[in-house]
Parts: structure tokens; sequence; C-alpha cells
């Protein structure tokens, strides 16, 4: 997973302090829950009009139906963020502001030229 974190508050640093995704494999009717704080170990504060960049994995079990199908699996999930007050670092309220990240699919590259 990689993708840029970039809020949109205008006037207040945020803290990044939390994200859930669910993630579901094709072919199955579970959904693995991915959770935590922060992202790969760190909770960014953002200053407005800043982004924070990150690469993660995240296991996938599955046999691939390349001949119905280059998609492996599908995430969606949200990040929580707290706004902080006047000195950029102390939170201002304990209720996370959530961030929705739509549904994305994980596709197979082609390896038919490899």
């Amino acid at each position: 997973v990689q993708g840029p974190v970039t809020p949109e508050s205008p006037k207040q640093n945020i803290q990044l302090v939390s994200r859930r995704f669910e993630i579901q494999t094709v072919g199955s009717s579970t959904k693995d829950v991915v959770q935590g704080p922060g992202v790969t170990g760190r909770q960014p504060i953002l200053k407005p009009g800043e982004s924070f960049e990150y690469t993660s994995t995240a296991p996938l079990s599955v046999k691939p139906i390349l001949d119905k199908t280059a998609v492996v699996a599908r995430m969606e999930g949200e990040y929580n963020f707290v706004l902080l007050g006047d000195d950029g670092t102390t939170p201002i309220s304990s209720t996370p502001l959530q961030a929705k990240m739509g549904v994305f699919h994980f596709i197979l590259p082609d390896l038919g030229n490899v």
C-alpha cells in the first residue's frame, strides 16, 4: 500500500493517530482487518498543506484466477486524525476525525513478457 496522506485543514496542524483497513481477497467471503496506531510505526504531525507518504505491505493468501481476473483483492478503510492546538502538538479533542479511503483493487501485473 502506498500513497500520500494530505489533510485539507487550512489552519491547524493535525496528527495521524490510527488507521483501519479491511482487505478481502478474491473468492473469499471473509475480510482481514488491519488496524492500529499510526502507519508504519509513525504518527506524523502534518502542518496545513503538508503531505505524508509511506509504503507498507499486507500479506495476501490468494490463488490468482488469471484466466478470469487479474484482481486479487480489494481494500477500503480510514485514517483517523486529531486536530492540534495552537502549539502544534497538543490534541484539542480526544475524538478523532475520520478520513475515509475509498475501495481500491490489488491487481497482478502482466508478467507475460518476462
